[in-house]
């Protein structure tokens, strides 16, 4: 067996934003990056659209893009739908951003991914709220049903994410101590209570503290985190048992019998340190 060979895209930016004003602006106006295995052969057969957090750019999640694809027949985009801007909220933004890559996936990410590829998305913090907001079963925009939904402890505004509604397969994660302001039961542990399909997964972290700068928080999933709360090693292991889990999800949806207890060995030597709810189990802090 070939090993892997993750290779990235750089940032590459479509539209622009105009003056300060939004004079001049060319919408759709959105950054991306993209990984893929180039040890894998044939174009991807799926594709993962993910927006970023709150003050986070395209090129922050190389950690879980890469272990997302490793091995895999999946492109994984990262998305930042408002480029030199802190918030990430706009539903309409992530809805035009997306709909562009799919409406023009050759062009957007060459020959890396079939133009009939399986269409996941998701997001992190403010943009995974965006992600939701834009789906059509929330009167959103979105072109397109997409076949699952990644949520990185989405966090919203107003009644936030629990006032939403998923309706595809769900892979989400979130903790079991509060960080970053982010109140746990309107960010990941309600995405996953709102999916209807019973194919839905989550991995809650026990992000036991261990001293400031040394906890497991929000903005894990950025291999650097943000300008507010670090990513650092004591948290590397999650983004590894992420990629796992994500494999497993995005195999789930291609109709592999996938079961809890698969996801429940993914999580190795840290199992003490993940809470996994599945199906029709409630998740609870």
């Amino acid at each position: 067996m070939s090993s892997s060979n993750i290779v990235k895209s750089g940032s590459q930016t479509v539209g622009s934003g105009g003056s300060l004003f939004g004079i001049g602006a060319k919408k759709p106006h959105y950054q991306y990056e993209y990984y893929h295995d180039s040890s894998v052969k044939g174009s991807a057969s799926v594709v993962i659209l993910f927006v970023v957090g709150t003050a986070v750019s395209c090129t922050a999640y190389s950690d879980l893009a890469a272990n997302c694809v490793s091995g895999q027949s999946t492109v994984w985009v990262t998305v930042d739908n408002n480029p030199g801007n802190i918030v990430k909220l706009s539903a309409e933004d992530t809805s035009e951003a997306f709909n562009d890559i799919v409406a023009n996936i050759t062009e957007r990410l060459g020959d890396t991914a079939s133009s009939t590829a399986t269409i996941l998305i998701g997001g992190h913090s403010a943009g995974g709220f965006s992600a939701i907001a834009a789906m059509q079963e929330n009167g959103g925009d979105l072109s397109f049903k997409p076949a699952g939904f990644i949520a990185a402890d989405p966090l919203g505004r107003g009644a936030g994410v629990p006032a939403l509604k998923i309706e595809c397969p769900t892979f989400a994660m979130g903790f079991t101590i509060k960080t970053c302001a982010v109140t746990l039961d309107q960010a990941g542990l309600a995405a996953y209570n709102i999916t209807s399909n019973s194919n839905r997964v989550m991995m809650q972290m026990r992000n036991l503290r261990s001293g400031f700068g040394k906890e497991i928080t929000h903005c894990i999933f950025a291999s650097d985190g943000c300008p507010g709360c670090a990513a650092n090693e004591a948290g590397a292991w999650t983004r590894s048992v992420m990629g796992k889990f994500c494999i497993l999800f995005v195999g789930s949806i291609q109709g592999e019998n996938t079961t809890r207890a698969q996801y429940v060995e993914a999580t190795g030597e840290n199992s003490d340190l993940v809470n996994v709810f599945y199906g029709n189990e409630t998740a609870t802090v």
